[in-house]
C-alpha cells in the first residue's frame, strides 16, 4: 500500500538514520494527552493536512512509503478517531486546515528507511537523491530512534504543558 508522509529538510537526516519513528497524535487537548503515531496520507498533495504554520516547512518534501496491505498497526483516521479522541479534539484537528482528514492514516509503529521508496521535492517536483545528507548535520533536527520514541513524546507533552501554563 503506497502512502505519503510530508516533512521538512531538517528532518530528512533523522528519517534517513532511524526511519519515520515519531509523530504526535493528540487524543485530548483538554487533558494534554496523546500518543506516538506516524501520520501518513493517501493524498500526494500536502494541502489539507494541517502542516502549515510551524517553524519548519513540513510540506517541503514528500516521502512515498510502501507498507504491507495487511498492517495491523495502520489505521484509517476516520475509522480510528471517533472511538479514541474526544469529539472536540477530533474537530479541532480537522479544523486546523485539515480538510483532507478523510485521507489520513496513523501508524502505531515505524516506517523503516527501506520502506521509503521515493523522496520528492515539492518545490521542484523532482526526486531527491542522497536525501539523507542534503541538509548539513548542524542544521538537521535530531532523529529519534524507535526505542526512544516514548521519551521523545513525554518531553513534548511536558513542554506543551509548561508553555500552556506560562501563556
Amino acid at each position: 500500500m503506497l502512502l505519503y508522509h510530508f516533512t521538512s529538510v531538517a528532518h530528512l537526516r533523522g528519517i534517513f538514520d532511524h526511519g519515520i519513528t515519531v509523530g504526535d497524535l493528540v487524543t485530548s487537548f483538554e487533558r494534554f494527552e496523546g500518543r506516538v503515531a506516524v501520520w501518513l496520507t493517501s493524498s500526494p498533495n500536502p494541502e489539507g493536512h494541517g502542516l502549515q504554520g510551524g517553524r519548519a516547512d513540513k510540506t517541503e518534501f514528500r516521502l512515498t512509503v510502501d507498507l504491507p496491505e495487511q498492517c495491523p498497526d495502520l489505521h484509517k483516521w476516520t475509522d480510528w478517531a471517533p472511538a479514541n479522541l474526544t469529539p472536540s479534539t477530533r474537530l479541532r484537528l480537522q479544523a486546523t486546515n485539515g480538510w483532507a482528514f478523510d485521507r489520513w492514516f496513523i501508524l502505531f509503529g515505524r516506517v523503516r528507511k527501506e520502506q521509503i521508496t521515493e523522496v520528492l521535492s515539492t518545490k521542484t517536483g523532482l526526486p531527491v537523491q542522497n536525501w539523507g545528507d542534503i541538509c548539513p548535520k548542524e542544521q538537521s533536527a535530531r532523529g529519534v530512534a524507535y526505542d526512544a520514541r516514548h521519551a521523545w513524546h513525554n518531553r513534548l507533552l511536558r513542554d506543551v504543558r509548561a508553555a500552556s501554563r506560562a501563556g
